[in-house]
């Protein structure tokens, strides 16, 4: 008795080659239909994932503008309320704050006279560009 060349048990006869042939084309196109719901599937649970996910990050960016804007208004009324409890400068000639003069230098401190200044200390130019 013949066995199956597919799963090995005994069969009473074995299918022609051009069934088998047309049966294993069969099972490869079940096999792709499922494969492409599969991944139809996946992708669909991934676009759903991804829109959750910008819904929830637009909630939050929205939720936070919201609480700066209340922050900044409730600065900006604690602000208005110190300014209007504050009396206003008095009227009158402004006040003018002369600056003192500066210590005259000390003489030790000052540049030397110009007898005591030696002209060794300058180079003379020469014609080179290098300043030999």
């Amino acid at each position: 008795m013949p066995f199956c060349p597919n799963c090995g048990s005994e069969v009473e006869t074995l299918p022609s080659p051009e069934a088998a042939a047309a049966d294993r084309e069969i099972r490869l196109a079940e096999i792709a239909k499922e494969q492409a719901v599969e991944v139809a599937r996946i992708n669909a649970g991934a676009e759903r994932d991804y829109n959750d996910s910008r819904e929830t990050i637009a909630e939050t960016e929205a939720d936070a503008d919201v609480t700066v804007a209340e922050a900044e208004a409730e600065g900006m009324a604690a602000a208005a309320e110190v300014l209007a409890e504050t009396e206003p400068a008095p009227e009158g000639e402004p006040v003018v704050v002369e600056p003192e003069p500066l210590p005259e230098a000390e003489p030790d401190m000052a540049p030397p006279a110009a007898d005591e200044h030696h002209e060794e200390h300058h180079r003379k130019p020469s014609g080179n560009i290098f300043g030999f």
